[in-house]
Protein backbone atom coordinates (compact mmCIF):
# COMPACT_ATOMS: atom_id res chain seq x y z
CA UNK A 1 0.00 0.00 0.00
CA UNK A 2 1.40 3.40 -0.98
CA UNK A 3 1.64 6.20 1.57
CA UNK A 4 -1.09 8.12 -0.26
CA UNK A 5 -3.48 5.16 -0.03
CA UNK A 6 -2.56 4.56 3.60
CA UNK A 7 -3.25 8.19 4.53
CA UNK A 8 -6.50 8.21 2.58
CA UNK A 9 -7.69 5.02 4.34
CA UNK A 10 -6.72 6.47 7.71
CA UNK A 11 -8.52 9.72 6.83
CA UNK A 12 -11.74 7.84 5.98
CA UNK A 13 -11.63 6.00 9.33
CA UNK A 14 -11.26 9.22 11.32
CA UNK A 15 -13.98 10.95 9.31
CA UNK A 16 -16.41 8.08 9.86
CA UNK A 17 -15.62 8.25 13.59
CA UNK A 18 -16.39 12.01 13.42
CA UNK A 19 -12.92 12.77 14.72
CA UNK A 20 -12.78 15.82 12.46
CA UNK A 21 -9.67 17.37 13.97
CA UNK A 22 -7.62 14.23 13.29
CA UNK A 23 -9.21 13.88 9.85
CA UNK A 24 -8.13 17.45 9.01
CA UNK A 25 -4.55 16.77 10.13
CA UNK A 26 -4.36 13.54 8.09
CA UNK A 27 -5.93 15.28 5.10
CA UNK A 28 -3.31 18.03 5.17
CA UNK A 29 -0.59 15.34 5.32
CA UNK A 30 -2.24 13.61 2.36
CA UNK A 31 -2.05 16.80 0.28
CA UNK A 32 1.63 17.23 1.15
CA UNK A 33 2.28 13.66 0.01
CA UNK A 34 0.59 14.41 -3.32
CA UNK A 35 2.92 17.39 -3.77
CA UNK A 36 5.92 15.33 -2.76
CA UNK A 37 5.03 12.79 -5.46
CA UNK A 38 4.28 15.58 -7.99
CA UNK A 39 0.88 13.95 -8.38
CA UNK A 40 -1.41 16.97 -8.47
CA UNK A 41 -2.85 16.91 -12.00
CA UNK A 42 -5.22 14.02 -11.18
CA UNK A 43 -8.84 13.54 -10.18
CA UNK A 44 -7.64 11.77 -7.01
CA UNK A 45 -5.88 14.94 -5.89
CA UNK A 46 -8.94 17.05 -6.78
CA UNK A 47 -11.15 14.67 -4.78
CA UNK A 48 -8.81 14.78 -1.78
CA UNK A 49 -8.87 18.58 -1.91
CA UNK A 50 -12.67 18.51 -1.89
CA UNK A 51 -12.91 15.99 0.96
CA UNK A 52 -10.51 17.99 3.11
CA UNK A 53 -12.50 21.17 2.32
CA UNK A 54 -15.64 19.44 3.65
CA UNK A 55 -13.86 18.62 6.91
CA UNK A 56 -12.69 22.20 7.41
CA UNK A 57 -16.19 23.37 6.49
CA UNK A 58 -17.69 21.22 9.25
CA UNK A 59 -15.04 22.42 11.70
CA UNK A 60 -15.91 26.03 10.90
CA UNK A 61 -12.51 26.79 9.36
CA UNK A 62 -14.21 28.71 6.57
CA UNK A 63 -11.21 30.46 5.02
CA UNK A 64 -9.31 27.17 4.63
CA UNK A 65 -12.47 25.45 3.37
CA UNK A 66 -12.99 28.16 0.73
CA UNK A 67 -9.38 27.85 -0.41
CA UNK A 68 -9.65 24.08 -0.77
CA UNK A 69 -13.05 24.14 -2.51
CA UNK A 70 -11.61 26.66 -4.97
CA UNK A 71 -8.48 24.57 -5.62
CA UNK A 72 -10.55 21.43 -6.07
CA UNK A 73 -12.89 23.07 -8.59
CA UNK A 74 -9.99 24.58 -10.52
CA UNK A 75 -8.12 21.26 -10.66
CA UNK A 76 -11.24 19.44 -11.83
CA UNK A 77 -11.95 22.06 -14.48
CA UNK A 78 -8.43 21.65 -15.88
CA UNK A 79 -8.90 17.88 -16.10
CA UNK A 80 -12.47 17.38 -17.33
CA UNK A 81 -13.94 20.83 -17.96
CA UNK A 82 -17.03 22.35 -16.34
CA UNK A 83 -18.85 19.14 -15.41
CA UNK A 84 -21.69 18.57 -12.92
CA UNK A 85 -19.13 17.58 -10.27
CA UNK A 86 -17.31 20.85 -10.94
CA UNK A 87 -20.64 22.69 -10.49
CA UNK A 88 -21.18 20.93 -7.14
CA UNK A 89 -17.80 22.11 -5.88
CA UNK A 90 -18.36 25.65 -7.06
CA UNK A 91 -21.71 25.53 -5.27
CA UNK A 92 -20.02 24.49 -2.02
CA UNK A 93 -17.47 27.26 -2.43
CA UNK A 94 -20.26 29.81 -2.91
CA UNK A 95 -22.06 28.69 0.26
CA UNK A 96 -18.87 29.13 2.28
CA UNK A 97 -18.33 32.57 0.74
CA UNK A 98 -21.86 33.51 1.83
CA UNK A 99 -21.05 32.43 5.37
CA UNK A 100 -17.96 34.62 5.21
CA UNK A 101 -20.10 37.57 4.13
CA UNK A 102 -18.63 37.71 0.61
CA UNK A 103 -22.01 38.06 -1.08
CA UNK A 104 -21.03 39.30 -4.55
CA UNK A 105 -18.42 36.57 -5.24
CA UNK A 106 -20.87 33.98 -3.90
CA UNK A 107 -23.59 35.25 -6.22
CA UNK A 108 -21.21 35.02 -9.19
CA UNK A 109 -20.12 31.46 -8.27
CA UNK A 110 -23.70 30.24 -7.83
CA UNK A 111 -24.64 31.79 -11.16
CA UNK A 112 -21.85 29.78 -12.78
CA UNK A 113 -22.93 26.53 -11.10
CA UNK A 114 -26.58 27.14 -12.03
CA UNK A 115 -25.74 27.71 -15.70
CA UNK A 116 -23.77 24.45 -15.84
CA UNK A 117 -26.61 22.46 -14.24
CA UNK A 118 -29.13 23.89 -16.68
CA UNK A 119 -26.89 23.01 -19.61
CA UNK A 120 -26.18 19.48 -18.37
CA UNK A 121 -29.56 18.57 -16.82
CA UNK A 122 -32.15 20.65 -18.62
CA UNK A 123 -34.33 23.42 -17.25
CA UNK A 124 -36.91 21.22 -15.52
CA UNK A 125 -34.54 19.15 -13.39
CA UNK A 126 -35.02 19.32 -9.55
CA UNK A 127 -31.28 19.83 -9.05
CA UNK A 128 -31.41 22.83 -11.35
CA UNK A 129 -34.36 24.16 -9.31
CA UNK A 130 -32.29 23.78 -6.13
CA UNK A 131 -29.50 25.72 -7.80
CA UNK A 132 -31.91 28.51 -8.74
CA UNK A 133 -33.20 28.58 -5.15
CA UNK A 134 -29.66 28.96 -3.77
CA UNK A 135 -28.89 31.60 -6.39
CA UNK A 136 -32.03 33.52 -5.36
CA UNK A 137 -30.94 33.52 -1.72
CA UNK A 138 -27.46 34.70 -2.70
CA UNK A 139 -29.01 37.49 -4.78
CA UNK A 140 -31.07 38.58 -1.76
CA UNK A 141 -27.97 38.63 0.45
CA UNK A 142 -26.17 40.72 -2.19
CA UNK A 143 -29.03 43.24 -2.22
CA UNK A 144 -30.24 42.14 -5.67
CA UNK A 145 -33.92 41.95 -4.77
CA UNK A 146 -35.34 41.88 -8.31
CA UNK A 147 -32.91 39.11 -9.28
CA UNK A 148 -33.88 37.18 -6.16
CA UNK A 149 -37.60 37.39 -6.98
CA UNK A 150 -36.92 36.24 -10.54
CA UNK A 151 -34.82 33.20 -9.53
CA UNK A 152 -37.23 32.18 -6.77
CA UNK A 153 -40.10 32.41 -9.23
CA UNK A 154 -38.25 30.23 -11.77
CA UNK A 155 -37.38 27.68 -9.06
CA UNK A 156 -41.02 27.63 -7.94
CA UNK A 157 -42.23 26.84 -11.50
CA UNK A 158 -39.98 23.78 -11.67
CA UNK A 159 -40.89 22.63 -8.17
CA UNK A 160 -44.60 22.94 -8.93
CA UNK A 161 -44.08 20.80 -12.02
CA UNK A 162 -42.23 18.19 -9.94
CA UNK A 163 -44.81 18.31 -7.13
CA UNK A 164 -42.41 18.33 -4.17
CA UNK A 165 -44.65 19.94 -1.55
CA UNK A 166 -41.97 20.86 0.98
CA UNK A 167 -39.82 22.58 -1.63
CA UNK A 168 -42.84 24.39 -3.09
CA UNK A 169 -43.65 25.76 0.37
CA UNK A 170 -40.06 26.89 0.88
CA UNK A 171 -40.11 28.77 -2.44
CA UNK A 172 -43.48 30.38 -1.66
CA UNK A 173 -42.32 31.48 1.78
CA UNK A 174 -39.09 32.86 0.33
CA UNK A 175 -41.04 35.00 -2.14
CA UNK A 176 -43.40 36.16 0.59
CA UNK A 177 -40.46 37.12 2.78
CA UNK A 178 -38.87 39.19 0.00
CA UNK A 179 -42.03 41.29 -0.24
CA UNK A 180 -42.46 41.37 3.53
CA UNK A 181 -38.91 42.65 4.05
CA UNK A 182 -39.71 45.49 1.61
CA UNK A 183 -42.88 46.22 3.66
CA UNK A 184 -45.04 45.19 0.69
CA UNK A 185 -47.30 43.04 2.85
CA UNK A 186 -50.23 42.88 0.43
CA UNK A 187 -47.93 41.35 -2.21
CA UNK A 188 -46.53 38.87 0.32
CA UNK A 189 -49.94 37.55 1.41
CA UNK A 190 -50.88 35.56 -1.77
CA UNK A 191 -47.63 33.57 -1.58
CA UNK A 192 -48.16 32.83 2.12
CA UNK A 193 -51.77 31.82 1.43
CA UNK A 194 -50.61 29.46 -1.31
CA UNK A 195 -48.03 27.97 1.08
CA UNK A 196 -50.79 27.33 3.65
CA UNK A 197 -52.90 25.50 1.04
CA UNK A 198 -49.96 23.26 0.19
CA UNK A 199 -49.45 22.60 3.92
CA UNK A 200 -52.84 20.94 4.36
CA UNK A 201 -52.38 17.37 5.56
CA UNK A 202 -49.12 18.02 7.40
CA UNK A 203 -49.89 19.51 10.79
CA UNK A 204 -46.34 20.63 11.57
CA UNK A 205 -45.98 22.45 8.26
CA UNK A 206 -49.52 23.82 8.56
CA UNK A 207 -48.69 25.32 11.97
CA UNK A 208 -45.56 26.99 10.61
CA UNK A 209 -47.33 28.33 7.52
CA UNK A 210 -50.38 29.41 9.52
CA UNK A 211 -48.29 31.37 11.99
CA UNK A 212 -46.50 33.20 9.20
CA UNK A 213 -49.67 34.02 7.30
CA UNK A 214 -51.37 35.25 10.47
CA UNK A 215 -48.45 37.62 11.07
CA UNK A 216 -48.80 39.01 7.55
CA UNK A 217 -52.55 39.46 8.08
CA UNK A 218 -51.72 41.47 11.21
CA UNK A 219 -49.41 43.74 9.21
CA UNK A 220 -52.25 44.25 6.72
CA UNK A 221 -54.69 45.01 9.58
CA UNK A 222 -56.74 41.93 8.63
CA UNK A 223 -57.25 40.98 12.26
CA UNK A 224 -60.39 38.90 11.70
CA UNK A 225 -58.42 36.69 9.29
CA UNK A 226 -55.39 36.40 11.60
CA UNK A 227 -57.24 35.37 14.77
CA UNK A 228 -58.68 32.00 13.60
CA UNK A 229 -55.30 31.07 12.15
CA UNK A 230 -53.55 31.65 15.48
CA UNK A 231 -56.25 29.59 17.20
CA UNK A 232 -55.85 26.68 14.76
CA UNK A 233 -52.07 26.80 15.23
CA UNK A 234 -52.51 26.74 19.01
CA UNK A 235 -54.73 23.65 18.81
CA UNK A 236 -52.19 21.79 16.69
CA UNK A 237 -49.22 22.91 18.78
CA UNK A 238 -50.85 21.95 22.09
CA UNK A 239 -51.53 18.44 20.80
CA UNK A 240 -48.05 18.06 19.30
CA UNK A 241 -45.80 19.55 22.00
CA UNK A 242 -48.02 20.70 24.87
CA UNK A 243 -48.97 24.11 26.22
CA UNK A 244 -45.69 24.60 28.08
CA UNK A 245 -43.58 24.46 24.92
CA UNK A 246 -42.10 27.73 23.65
CA UNK A 247 -43.79 27.27 20.26
CA UNK A 248 -47.21 27.24 21.95
CA UNK A 249 -46.43 30.15 24.26
CA UNK A 250 -45.05 32.35 21.47
CA UNK A 251 -48.19 31.85 19.39
CA UNK A 252 -50.39 32.38 22.46
CA UNK A 253 -48.66 35.72 23.09
CA UNK A 254 -49.29 36.75 19.49
CA UNK A 255 -52.95 35.87 19.87
CA UNK A 256 -53.22 37.86 23.11
CA UNK A 257 -51.57 40.88 21.47
CA UNK A 258 -53.97 40.56 18.54
CA UNK A 259 -57.00 40.42 20.85
CA UNK A 260 -55.73 43.62 22.46
CA UNK A 261 -55.49 45.35 19.07
CA UNK A 262 -59.02 44.12 18.29
CA UNK A 263 -60.24 45.74 21.55
CA UNK A 264 -61.44 42.38 22.84
CA UNK A 265 -60.25 43.35 26.29
CA UNK A 266 -61.84 40.61 28.37
CA UNK A 267 -60.61 37.84 26.07
CA UNK A 268 -57.16 39.41 25.81
CA UNK A 269 -56.73 39.71 29.58
CA UNK A 270 -57.80 36.09 30.09
CA UNK A 271 -55.28 35.02 27.43
CA UNK A 272 -52.47 36.96 29.11
CA UNK A 273 -53.36 35.51 32.51
CA UNK A 274 -53.21 31.98 31.12
CA UNK A 275 -49.83 32.62 29.49
CA UNK A 276 -48.47 34.29 32.64
CA UNK A 277 -49.47 31.30 34.77
CA UNK A 278 -47.83 28.85 32.34
CA UNK A 279 -44.60 30.87 32.30
CA UNK A 280 -44.64 31.20 36.07
CA UNK A 281 -45.12 27.46 36.50
CA UNK A 282 -42.60 26.45 33.81
CA UNK A 283 -39.87 29.08 33.73
CA UNK A 284 -40.43 31.34 36.75
CA UNK A 285 -40.51 35.12 36.57
CA UNK A 286 -37.03 35.63 35.08
CA UNK A 287 -38.09 35.15 31.49
CA UNK A 288 -38.47 37.88 28.86
CA UNK A 289 -41.79 36.52 27.55
CA UNK A 290 -43.20 36.56 31.08
CA UNK A 291 -42.22 40.23 31.27
CA UNK A 292 -43.85 40.98 27.91
CA UNK A 293 -46.98 39.28 29.17
CA UNK A 294 -47.06 41.61 32.19
CA UNK A 295 -46.69 44.60 29.89
CA UNK A 296 -49.62 43.38 27.79
CA UNK A 297 -51.77 43.07 30.92
CA UNK A 298 -50.71 46.56 32.01
CA UNK A 299 -51.81 48.01 28.66
CA UNK A 300 -55.24 46.40 29.06
CA UNK A 301 -55.63 47.71 32.62
CA UNK A 302 -54.69 51.20 31.42
CA UNK A 303 -57.29 50.97 28.66
CA UNK A 304 -59.86 50.06 31.33
CA UNK A 305 -58.73 53.09 33.40
CA UNK A 306 -57.47 50.75 36.14
CA UNK A 307 -54.36 52.87 36.59
CA UNK A 308 -53.25 51.39 39.92
CA UNK A 309 -53.28 47.84 38.55
CA UNK A 310 -51.53 48.99 35.39
CA UNK A 311 -48.84 50.75 37.44
CA UNK A 312 -48.25 47.67 39.58
CA UNK A 313 -47.93 45.37 36.56
CA UNK A 314 -45.61 47.63 34.55
CA UNK A 315 -43.34 48.27 37.53
CA UNK A 316 -43.04 44.51 38.12
CA UNK A 317 -42.24 44.06 34.41
CA UNK A 318 -39.69 46.88 34.48
CA UNK A 319 -37.88 45.51 37.52
CA UNK A 320 -37.52 42.06 35.97
CA UNK A 321 -36.44 43.52 32.65
CA UNK A 322 -33.83 45.63 34.45
CA UNK A 323 -32.56 42.51 36.29
CA UNK A 324 -32.30 40.73 32.93
CA UNK A 325 -30.26 43.66 31.53
CA UNK A 326 -32.96 44.33 28.94
CA UNK A 327 -33.94 47.75 27.61
CA UNK A 328 -36.63 49.32 29.82
CA UNK A 329 -37.42 52.27 27.52
CA UNK A 330 -40.87 51.03 26.44
CA UNK A 331 -41.88 50.07 29.97
CA UNK A 332 -40.86 53.35 31.55
CA UNK A 333 -42.36 55.39 28.71
CA UNK A 334 -45.64 53.58 29.37
CA UNK A 335 -45.27 54.41 33.08
CA UNK A 336 -44.67 58.10 32.30
CA UNK A 337 -47.77 58.18 30.10
CA UNK A 338 -49.71 56.55 32.93
CA UNK A 339 -48.61 59.20 35.45
CA UNK A 340 -49.50 61.99 33.04
CA UNK A 341 -52.99 60.55 32.57
CA UNK A 342 -53.32 60.47 36.37
CA UNK A 343 -52.16 64.13 36.45
CA UNK A 344 -49.27 63.15 38.68
CA UNK A 345 -46.67 65.50 37.21
CA UNK A 346 -44.07 64.91 39.94
CA UNK A 347 -43.94 61.16 39.39
CA UNK A 348 -43.93 61.61 35.62
CA UNK A 349 -40.99 63.98 35.90
CA UNK A 350 -39.05 61.64 38.20
CA UNK A 351 -39.68 58.64 35.93
CA UNK A 352 -38.61 60.62 32.87
CA UNK A 353 -35.36 61.74 34.49
CA UNK A 354 -34.65 58.19 35.66
CA UNK A 355 -35.24 56.85 32.14
CA UNK A 356 -32.92 59.43 30.61
CA UNK A 357 -30.26 58.58 33.20
CA UNK A 358 -30.57 54.85 32.49
CA UNK A 359 -30.17 55.04 28.73
CA UNK A 360 -27.46 57.73 28.65
CA UNK A 361 -27.31 60.74 26.34
CA UNK A 362 -25.33 58.95 23.64
CA UNK A 363 -27.68 55.98 23.23
CA UNK A 364 -30.31 55.82 20.47
CA UNK A 365 -32.98 55.20 23.11
CA UNK A 366 -32.37 58.70 24.57
CA UNK A 367 -33.80 60.57 21.58
CA UNK A 368 -36.54 57.98 21.08
CA UNK A 369 -37.62 58.43 24.68
CA UNK A 370 -37.55 62.22 24.45
CA UNK A 371 -39.65 62.18 21.29
CA UNK A 372 -42.16 59.72 22.71
CA UNK A 373 -42.68 61.66 25.93
CA UNK A 374 -42.62 65.02 24.13
CA UNK A 375 -45.54 63.80 22.01
CA UNK A 376 -47.53 63.16 25.19
CA UNK A 377 -46.61 66.46 26.84
CA UNK A 378 -47.42 68.34 23.64
CA UNK A 379 -51.06 67.32 24.04
CA UNK A 380 -51.18 68.98 27.46
CA UNK A 381 -51.06 72.65 28.42
CA UNK A 382 -47.99 74.88 28.49
CA UNK A 383 -47.19 74.05 32.12
CA UNK A 384 -46.72 70.43 31.16
CA UNK A 385 -44.42 71.35 28.26
CA UNK A 386 -42.38 73.41 30.70
CA UNK A 387 -42.22 70.38 33.00
CA UNK A 388 -40.82 68.34 30.12
CA UNK A 389 -38.13 70.94 29.41
CA UNK A 390 -37.25 71.04 33.10
CA UNK A 391 -36.77 67.27 33.09
CA UNK A 392 -34.08 67.50 30.43
CA UNK A 393 -32.38 70.45 32.12
CA UNK A 394 -32.44 68.59 35.41
CA UNK A 395 -29.96 66.06 34.03
CA UNK A 396 -27.24 68.71 34.39
CA UNK A 397 -28.25 69.82 37.89
CA UNK A 398 -26.57 67.37 40.28
CA UNK A 399 -27.99 68.95 43.42
CA UNK A 400 -31.61 68.66 42.28
CA UNK A 401 -30.92 65.30 40.70
CA UNK A 402 -29.65 63.60 43.88
CA UNK A 403 -33.09 62.98 45.54
CA UNK A 404 -34.40 61.41 42.33
CA UNK A 405 -31.31 59.22 41.99
CA UNK A 406 -31.64 58.09 45.62
CA UNK A 407 -35.33 57.30 45.18
CA UNK A 408 -34.89 55.20 42.05
CA UNK A 409 -31.80 53.44 43.38
CA UNK A 410 -33.84 52.44 46.42
CA UNK A 411 -36.61 51.28 44.07
CA UNK A 412 -34.14 49.11 42.18
CA UNK A 413 -32.96 47.46 45.40
CA UNK A 414 -36.47 46.50 46.44
CA UNK A 415 -37.36 42.84 45.96
CA UNK A 416 -40.20 41.94 43.65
Amino acid sequence: MTKVNYLRKHWVEKYQEQDLVSAAEIGEALLREHWHNKNIQTTDYADDLFNLACVHDELGNLNRAAELYSDSARQLSDIEGESLIYAERVNNLAIVLLRLGLTEPAFFMLGNATAIRRRELGEYNPLYADSLYNLANAAANAGRRKDSIYYHTEALKIRQKEGNTEEIINSLHSLAFLYESALEYEKAVPYAEAALKHSTGNENTFARSGNYLATLYEYCKKFDAALPLYEMVLEITEIKVGSEHSAYLNTALRRANLLTMMSQTKEAFAAYEEIRDIFLRTYGTKHISYVNCLRGMAVLQKNLNNHEHAEKLIIEAMKIRRALYEDITLDITFLIHLYIEKNNQDKALEALVYALMCCGKDSPEFNELLQSVEDVFAKKDSADISCFINAVELLNDKEKLRPIINKWEEWEREEL
